[in-house]
């Protein structure tokens, strides 16, 4: 009994001049976040319009640690919960993934739990008061 073959596909066709085809997605950024006290390592793919709330609750996820006492730390530098991944400092490892890959080093992230902070960091004591002019 003779197989029969599937009809050939059809040629492509031109894309028609008002169909727009959007751009594939931006590939998500490798990122390593370390906790600074215990040495733990985790790593976290997230996309680069994500915010970095959102970069939080995934290594929350993975670290135990709540978000609320997360605060994480990429060259020195505290990343905000309301910053765009793109636009924050972490813009760096994106330009070194565009040209190649990003050393492990470069993606690297610090965790610090607030809980792990002494209180007088945590809670600054406020400035003690000026004292008043001596009238002359």
């Amino acid at each position: 009994m003779a197989t029969r073959l599937a009809p050939p596909a059809p040629a492509p066709q031109p894309v028609p001049p008002d169909y727009h085809v959007a751009p594939p997605p931006p590939k998500p950024l490798l990122l390593f976040v370390t906790n600074v006290k215990n040495a733990r390592t985790c790593w976290v793919e997230i996309s680069i319009n994500d915010n970095v709330e959102m970069l939080k609750r995934y290594v929350a996820r993975k670290m135990d640690t709540p978000v609320q006492d997360m605060i994480l730390v990429y060259q020195g530098e505290e990343l905000k919960s309301d910053t765009v991944i793109k636009m924050s400092k972490l813009d760096f490892v994106i330009q070194k993934a565009a040209n190649g890959e990003p050393s492990a080093e470069d993606s690297t992230i610090h965790l610090i739990d607030i809980k792990d902070t002494p209180a007088e960091v945590r809670e600054p004591k406020p400035p003690p008061p000026e004292p008043a002019p001596v009238a002359a």
